[in-house]
């Protein structure tokens, strides 16, 4: 073959290329490669719209004609459209889809902003590309596309499809010490909390009631409870939970032997020593007369696993009790962590069923650390800080602990001797005596009457907005986005102790989160040589120092009101300052090393990614060339 029919060769490969992909878009035919199937309607959203009892209309607003709103929306626009289009064909009939223009000043365009739809600004007015869901007289709606949510579209639309056509949502009732509630006082506007993400997702599927741990009794007809880091409950809420589970209720308890966030709202230090969680006798009752303990004495860590933490000196502290988790850990069998990528925890305790409570209850771990870089640290030491001292206080013991678990069955009440009795109030400065136990209106349950079910996670922080969002604006608005699967994990759980988990794996297939295993191990070992260098010269500084102040007692001087130089403590001096001299320098050569390595990385995969694409059409090429000469020959 010459070179002329050679060359002519790869420009017939590259139009059929071409042509090919042309045919396959105007048909609406797709090849799709992702990991997870992204661009294909998943099983999950099948079923949705299959069991639909009633006709759903969904109306695309898409501002097209007088009112433009650039490549980069209109090619995402059509991506909805063409997605949307799928859904229309799995259901049967249910799903009808209108593509509406709302052209300024017209009908159109009230109609999307009566629905809440959000603006976009643009050169020629106002634009839109939002979506709305009616059944009968239900109308909800997705304010704005974002295609920077492009692998969430399909959970936001399937979302979107069971929001319109749940006739009532089922109650939850949140119990927390966190001062976290969806509740705004009169008079006064909403500021941000500290799990307004996290309540806002609830509230799409459910009708979330907050609760304080001072309130005495459940709402009717709860459907789940959420305990969220519980401690010093009160005695007839207590009992109402427990009645709630042994009558066949769903328990979802979040429990953490140390809470950051709480240190925090109790004045903001850090290392502020903090109420130890399930302190009151009557919390710490409660789980372990279901038979389910919580270590609250010692934090768990991972040397394999952990992350950075800035430290007390600014810089970042590989702190073990903070650690990663990955598909390693996660049970592989269980729906609610077989398609997680990564949960993040901060300082969790460990999960364990008490002795004997094997007979009527089945244990469940969904995520278990195991491996010799597993260990713990006291409470007390992680309490106390700072992160560089727990950090080398910390030991590994290869013992294996379950962070989370699932137990079900038959469950034994906390409160064997009935329900608690009434307080009464003091009368003239004498204490207060308990009063006779009212009746009950239902009888008291000493054992589970129906199979109730109660997940465990030794963490409470991890589900809090600062561990489990990042906040972008987009669009004129604030969108979250996932910074780990903390929150899929979370509301997956929630949705599944109540029988709806249809929407579990659309929410972890849409996650952005991709861990880059290999510059985190770099990253990783980096900052572990970097933090053993740097506490071997801060322990010879400290020994420096220690000496300088023994030489000034000897002399008699206070070294603490007045420096007493001499020719020794100046020589200490010099001792200590040449060493901070030589930390700062092995600092920046550390810190070269590691960002050179990392760096070195990202070049090879660019260059290797660039590279991708020629390559493989050369090869498609070349295996062209040969069979063309072959059948000449």
């Amino acid at each position: 073959m010459s070179r002329s029919q050679a060359l002519l060769a790869a420009l017939a490969l590259v139009a059929a290329a071409f042509f090919a992909n042309l045919l396959l878009t105007l048909f609406g035919g797709r090849v799709d490669l992702t990991e997870d199937r992204t661009f294909t309607l998943s099983p999950a959203s099948r079923r949705l719209v299959g069991k639909l009892d009633e006709p759903v209309k969904l109306e695309l607003f898409v501002s097209r004609t007088d009112v433009k709103l650039g490549a980069y929306r209109e090619s995402y626009a059509r991506r909805v459209e063409t997605l949307l289009r799928q859904y229309v064909a799995a259901s049967g009939g249910k799903l009808r889809l209108i593509i509406t223009d709302p052209k300024p000043d017209t009908k159109d365009e009230q109609r999307a902003q009566r629905h809440g739809l959000n603006g976009i600004r643009t050169p020629q007015g106002t634009g839109y590309l939002g979506l709305t869901a009616q059944q009968a007289d239900t109308v909800k709606g997705i304010g704005y596309l974002d295609p920077m949510r492009e692998k969430f579209l399909e959970y936001d639309l399937s979302k979107l499809v069971a929001s319109v056509t749940r006739l009532e949502r089922p109650k939850l009732a949140l119990i927390n010490t966190l001062n976290i509630s969806n509740e705004v006082p009169p008079g006064q506007d909403q500021q941000a909390g500290p799990a307004d993400v996290l309540l806002a997702e609830l509230g799409q599927t459910f009708q979330v009631v907050t609760l304080s741990n001072q309130a005495t009794e459940l709402p009717a007809g709860v459907a789940v409870v959420v305990l969220l880091h519980p401690h010093h409950l009160a005695d007839k809420l207590a009992y109402a939970v427990d009645q709630f589970l042994l009558g066949g209720g769903q328990v979802f308890a979040a429990v953490d032997p140390l809470s950051r966030f709480q240190k925090f709202q109790q004045g903001g230090m850090p290392f502020m020593m903090a109420p130890m969680a399930m302190g009151a006798s009557s919390d710490a009752a409660l789980l372990r007369g279901w038979g389910v303990n919580v270590e609250l004495d010692a934090v768990t860590g991972d040397l394999n696993r952990n992350l950075p933490i800035r430290g007390a000196r600014g810089e970042p502290v590989q702190y073990p009790p903070a650690i990663a988790v990955g598909p390693d850990a996660l049970n592989p069998g269980s729906p609610l962590t077989s398609e997680l990528h990564e949960l993040q925890l901060m300082e969790a305790g460990a999960v364990s069923l008490i002795s004997g409570a094997e007979k009527g209850l089945r244990f469940e771990p969904l995520i278990t650390l195991q491996g010799p870089a597993v260990g713990a640290i006291t409470t007390t030491a992680a309490n106390a800080g700072p992160f560089e001292k727990v950090s080398l206080a910390f030991r590994a013991d290869g013992k294996p602990r379950v962070v989370a678990a699932l137990a079900s069955g038959s469950f034994t009440s906390a409160f064997p001797k009935g329900a608690p009795a009434e307080e009464t109030k003091p009368a003239d400065g004498k204490p207060a005596a308990p009063a006779a136990p009212k009746a009950p209106a239902n009888p008291h349950l000493a054992v589970s009457a129906k199979p109730g079910r109660l997940l465990v996670v030794a963490d409470a922080d991890f589900l809090l907005d600062p561990f489990s969002v990042r906040q972008r604006q987009a669009g004129g608005q604030t969108v979250a986005e996932p910074a780990n699967d903390n929150l899929a994990f979370v509301l997956n759980s929630v949705e599944a102790l109540v029988g709806n988990d249809d929407l579990g794996s659309l929410r972890t297939k849409g996650t952005a989160l991709r861990p880059f295993k290999v510059v985190e191990d770099l990253n990783r070992k980096a900052q572990i040589d970097y933090q053993a260098k740097l506490d071997e010269i801060e322990k010879q500084l400290e020994a420096a120092n220690g000496r300088i102040a023994e030489l000034g007692r000897s002399q008699g001087g206070d070294l603490s009101k007045g420096l007493i130089v001499t020719p020794e403590i100046q020589r200490e001096l010099e001792k200590a300052q040449k060493q901070a001299e030589k930390f700062m320098d092995d600092r920046r050569e550390i810190r070269r090393q590691a960002t050179e390595e990392v760096t070195s990385l990202g070049r090879r995969l660019q260059l290797l990614n660039l590279l991708a694409g020629p390559l493989l059409a050369a090869l498609v090429g070349l295996a062209y060339f040969l069979l063309r000469r072959r059948s000449s020959n």
